[in-house]
């Protein structure tokens, strides 16, 4: 079945938590702007609770627009347009690819970017807050926040969550074709391996540069975080050298992508790879592995852009995004734990696909690692500019 929005057919998948690709949805444009067209609600759930334009969590009247700098693929349809519903305020996004990208961005427009909300990975803020890139949060103006699982709050990089809160997290690992690669991926190595072999010319990576050496740092033992200038060399060396002449594309969303014939091996975040699961009607053709032995571990988070022409609009978003309902309906779309209490057990319930993906086990999670954002940012920055420059 499909609906039409704004002259694009969008096609629903076969899963029983009908989503729609934000790959195709903005394909051809880096804008996309939900308001008013009928989508459908993850789970089948209708999430909206009525209209109106003043929100007492947002301190006075919410504003007629929201405007997100964001990254692509990343939250229903369905969440934005029953904002606009509930609130009044038109949702428009604008996509980056990389945190380095979003904050070269908003550093140079220096308070004038138009946008109202962003979502950083958490080591990145305070490099953000340093920059003077974010306004604070009032947290009495979302009541939702009480419904944050506490081990998701107060995290090291934002003490009391002053500048963010927890949007979702998750790790990177790969997803592949069992019809064209033949080989067992199970570890990092394992990766490398396939990559410079049969899957050469026909492999994907995350276009960000902490991602791209954390291949090589992960299958060799070595911190993600280091500020080594011999490791450093060495990661270079094999990034450029040795694994970029087998690189097909950088790409921060392959799941859909790879399940539609495009790669054979993609190195992945779990919410894409299992977007990909869902777009078709193969599964079963297709592996998913969490990075081993060791791998990331990231949180993104809702962010108030300085200078945010609409602040109100901004706090009724993050208090409505926090909202149990609302979070199980964006969960069962971008695949991620949103660290909601009890939206584990909402998700089992609701029969949600491949919440192994999802959910993590402790054991998994102590193999994870959040790295950091130190000295050595601008070599690994080099190093992927170098890479893409060898691939092409």
């Amino acid at each position: 079945m499909a609906e039409d929005f704004d002259g694009v057919k969008i096609l629903a998948p076969r899963a029983t938590v009908q989503r729609m690709t934000r790959r195709h949805f903005m394909a051809g444009s880096a804008m996309a702007i939900f308001s008013g067209s009928v989508l459908l609600a993850a789970c089948g759930e209708d999430t909206q609770t009525g209209g109106g334009s003043e929100s007492p969590s947002a301190g006075g009247e919410v504003e007629d627009q929201l405007n997100f700098f964001h990254w692509a693929e990343y939250d229903d349809p369905a969440v934005f347009k029953d904002f606009t519903d509930k609130y009044g305020a038109a949702t428009k996004i604008d996509v980056y690819a990389s945190n380095e990208e979003a904050i070269a961005k908003l550093t140079a427009s220096a308070g004038t970017s138009g946008y109202d909300m962003v979502i950083p990975t958490g080591v990145f803020i305070p490099q953000m807050v340093s920059l003077d890139l974010l306004e604070e949060i009032d947290l009495d103006r979302i009541p939702n926040f009480k419904n944050v699982d506490e081990i998701y709050r107060d995290q090291p990089w934002d003490p009391g969550n002053k500048h963010s809160v927890p949007k979702d997290w998750g790790s990177t690992g790969w997803i592949y074709d069992k019809t064209k690669v033949s080989s067992t991926i199970e570890t990092w190595n394992d990766f490398i391996a396939v990559a410079q072999g049969e899957a050469s010319g026909k492999t994907s990576v995350l276009d960000t540069p902490g991602n791209l050496a954390g291949i090589y740092f992960w299958a060799n033992g070595i911190n993600w975080a280091t500020t080594d200038q011999a490791e450093l060399d060495a990661a270079e060396e094999f990034t450029v050298n040795e694994l970029a002449p087998h690189i097909k594309a950088y790409d921060s969303y392959p799941g859909i992508a790879l399940t539609e014939g495009k790669y054979a091996l993609s190195h992945a975040w779990n919410g894409d790879a299992r977007q990909g699961l869902l777009s078709t009607d193969e599964p079963d053709r297709y592996v998913w592995g969490l990075g081993a032995p060791v791998t990331e571990l990231w949180m993104d988070n809702w962010c108030i852009v300085k200078g945010a022409e609409h602040p109100n609009a901004a706090h009724a978003w993050i208090d409505y995004i926090c909202d149990p309902k609302v979070s199980l309906t964006d969960l069962a779309y971008h695949g991620y734990n949103t660290g909601i209490i009890g939206v584990q057990e909402e998700a089992e319930a609701a029969g949600l696909e491949f919440l192994d993906m999802v959910f993590f086990s402790d054991e998994q999670v102590a193999t994870m690692d959040p790295g950091a954002v130190n000295e050595a940012q601008q070599r690994l920055v080099d190093i992927w500019n170098k890479a893409k420059a060898a691939s092409a």
